[in-house]
This record gives C-alpha cells, structure tokens and sequence, in this order.
C-alpha cells in the first residue's frame, strides 16, 4: 500500500502545511509521493528534498512579506526574470535546494504544477464579464517534468500573478495556477498512482468579498472554486485548517503553521484508521 501527500497553494495560508507534515511526521507517517501548488510546492520541495519539521518551522517563521520583499545584492540567475519578492524567494530557498537539484532527484518522489502563459493577461478587463475566457484562453496547466530544475518549478508555481512576474523556464512563462490547480490532487493520481491520497486544503474561500467583485471576476473565482471542489472529491481525505488571517498575512506566518498542526492533529486518528484499513 502506498499513500501521498497533496500540499496545497493559498499564499500565505499554504504555510499551514508545513505545520500539516510537522504532525505527520510525529505520527511516524512518512508519504511514498507528493504533489504540491504555490506555497505547497515550496514547503512539498523542501520536505522531498530531506528537510524535516525544524528546518521548514524555521524557514516558515523568516518568511514574512518584508523579509522576502527586501532588495538582494544579486541579480536573477539565468533561467528567472522579474520582481524583488521573486529575487528575495529564491536566496531563501536557493541555500536549502541547491541550484543544480532536478524534480527527479528528490528523495520523495513529487511532482510540482504552474501555470503556463500562452500570451499576457490583460486585468484591466477584469470589470467585463469575458474575463473568464480571456483568462482561460491566456494560460493552461502544466505539470512539470522530472528533469525540470526543481528551484525553477517551485518559484514558478508560486508566482502570484500581480504580485510577481512570470517565471521564464526555457521559451516558455509560468506563473502560479491559483483556484485551478490550487490542490492538485489529480495530478498526484495521474503520476505516482497511489493507494491512498491525502490533501491539505489552504485555498482562500472569498465567499466574503465575491459580492463585492465585478462580475468577470466573480465568475474567474467561481470556475476556481468547481476545479476546488472536483480536486477535493479525488482526494481519499483532506486536512482544512481553520485560517486567521487573509490569504496575504505573511506576516502571520507562524500562525498559520499552528493552525496546519491543530487541523492535523484533528485529523490524525482518522487518516491512521484509513492507513491500517489498507494495509
């Protein structure tokens, strides 16, 4: 029997899974594979790549939007473009991962998703109620291949579109997937084709402020949200921690992490029950 670990996206709240696999690996359970979007990339690269709980707590707890906002010495390296957050994110993560490190010499099998720009988005047709089609029609999934440079991947499936600039791999552009793919449960299925799949869900809900949006917007969250809940549906079980602060509130990070671990811990009698029934 073998299980995998689905790391979801959600900004800031994606910080809650490394509190997740904190308990996790408390319990003794280790995954065979794991997939992960946006900051469940970051935090799935770094547990794949050998860093236990300490090492992701400490990365979680200096990666407030300040610190990662500062300006660095250092350009870019050659395959990334664009952004002092993106320039910031990578001396964080550049020391633990390594420059040269492939998906596929992770110790833990994964795999890792963005999206890919076919062409620019222009936002400022957010107010039109096109904006769906406009968005569908400028980028699509990608998943990542096994020789793809694993810092690469990572900084692209976490590029926040607005708030960072696409990623350049090759000839092409990634940026973060958001809603549609922001648990990419499937995509784990597809690759490693485990028994049992567990998932965290840090998605931002929005339920709040939809009604506030303009309709081409309303409409972009709520395509997400049947992607979202078509994700969960494939998903044997699903950890969803109860956030306390928006989706941006890096500066909260470490509260986020405590709620990955309260979620987790909730739900650890149930995921060891479905582990031994498969066994």
């Amino acid at each position: 029997m073998t299980w995998g670990l689905v790391l979801s996206g959600g900004g800031a709240h994606g910080i809650a899974n490394a509190g997740v696999i904190e308990v996790l690996e408390g319990a003794g359970l280790r995954p065979d594979c794991i997939a992960g979007s946006s900051m469940g990339a970051i935090v799935g690269a770094l547990y794949a790549t050998g860093h236990g709980p300490d090492d992701l707590r400490r990365l979680c707890d200096t990666l407030t939007l300040t610190n990662v906002a500062r300006l660095s010495e250092h350009p870019l390296r050659g395959g990334l473009h664009g952004g002092l957050l993106q320039q910031r994110l990578h001396d964080h993560l550049a020391p633990l991962i390594g420059e040269r490190t492939r998906i596929m010499d992770c110790t833990i099998p994964f795999v890792c998703i963005a999206a890919r720009v076919c062409k620019p988005v222009q936002w400022q047709r957010i107010i039109r109620k096109d904006f769906l089609d406009h968005v569908t029609a400028c980028a699509e999934k990608h998943v990542f291949p096994q020789e793809t440079n694993l810092l690469d991947a990572i900084l692209a499936s976490s590029a926040i579109p607005v708030l960072f600039s696409p990623v350049r791999i090759g000839a092409d552009e990634f940026c973060d997937i958001v809603h549609f793919g922001a648990i990419p449960a499937r995509t784990l299925r597809e690759a490693f084709h485990p028994d049992i799949v567990i998932a965290t869900d840090t998605a931002p809900r929005h339920s709040f402020i939809r009604r506030f949006l303009p309709r081409g917007w309303r409409n972009f969250l709520d395509a997400g949200h049947v992607e979202l809940d078509a994700s969960r549906q494939a998903c044997d079980l699903l950890i969803a921690p109860e956030m306390p602060y928006g989706y941006m509130r890096f500066d909260r990070a470490m509260d986020f992490y405590e709620a990955g671990k309260r979620a987790a811990e909730e739900m650890l009698p149930a995921i060891l029950k479905k582990l031994e029934q498969e066994t």
